[in-house]
């Protein structure tokens, strides 16, 4: 199942490329991209995360993928689902990480509503989305309220305590 490309008025969503390994696998090993989430990763584990990205989008049409700015074409994040383990359950989790000269321009929020939006046409039965924010990371959470994120409750995820945050989609 190849996901639709999806644009807003001001941002392209659509399944990573390998073309695009050049501009995303640089991001994971920044520290800036990186900030509230468990630091930078080492070129294989930034090109491990590329080859996810690539082959979930082929499961899920709502996976995580590139946020492009239509205004300059560059690559300026990424939006969607993958899946984490939490209470010896596997549950999709919504992401979303823009660098940081993209952040308070409602990128995430703009990316994430039209991909979520997909989640709600895609999904035959109700699923529970969760997702994963670190508790000093305000504007993050700012967006899940926006995004109709309830919060639910701090647990230890992936080696660290986060708030997590869920959200039912589909029919």
């Amino acid at each position: 199942m190849t996901p639709p490309l999806i644009r807003t008025d001001r941002l392209e969503l659509r399944p990573a490329v390998e073309a695009d390994r050049a501009q995303m696998v640089p991001m994971w090993m920044d520290s800036a991209f990186m900030e509230f989430s468990g630091g930078v990763m080492t070129q294989a584990e930034a090109n491990a995360r590329f080859d996810r990205l690539v082959s979930f989008a082929d499961e899920v049409p709502f996976a995580k993928q590139p946020v492009i700015e239509r205004s300059s074409g560059r690559i300026v994040g990424y939006s969607g689902v993958d899946t984490a383990e939490f209470e010896g359950q596997t549950w999709l989790e919504y992401g979303y990480r823009l660098g940081p000269s993209a952040r308070g321009n409602g990128y995430a929020t703009e990316a994430a509503a039209a991909l979520l939006g997909l989640a709600e046409r895609s999904v035959t039965e109700p699923t529970t989305v969760l997702a994963i924010i670190d508790p000093r990371n305000e504007p993050s959470q700012n967006v899940a309220r926006k995004l109709g994120f309830d919060w639910w409750k701090i647990g230890f995820i992936n080696g660290y305590w986060d708030g997590l945050w869920r959200r039912t989609v589909g029919a």
